[in-house]
């Protein structure tokens, strides 16, 4: 199905979804990962694992 046919009430939360799943990854994720100082990976571990753990309670309550 050709993106021009569907309507923009589908369009823009995907796009949105995207974005903030990209800014998620850019700004947590890989510093967690690639970083050369251990203050700034263990920030950035602690930093995932609350929105980790805010994600799990949100399936909790019907999300």
């Amino acid at each position: 199905m050709p993106i021009d046919c569907l309507p923009a009430a589908l369009i823009i939360p995907g796009v949105m979804g995207f974005v903030v799943f990209v800014f998620l990854y850019a700004g947590v994720v890989l510093p967690t990962i690639w970083s050369r100082h251990p203050e700034r990976r263990k920030a950035a571990h602690c930093t995932l694992d609350m929105l980790l753990k805010a994600r799990r309670g949100l399936r909790r309550i019907g999300r």
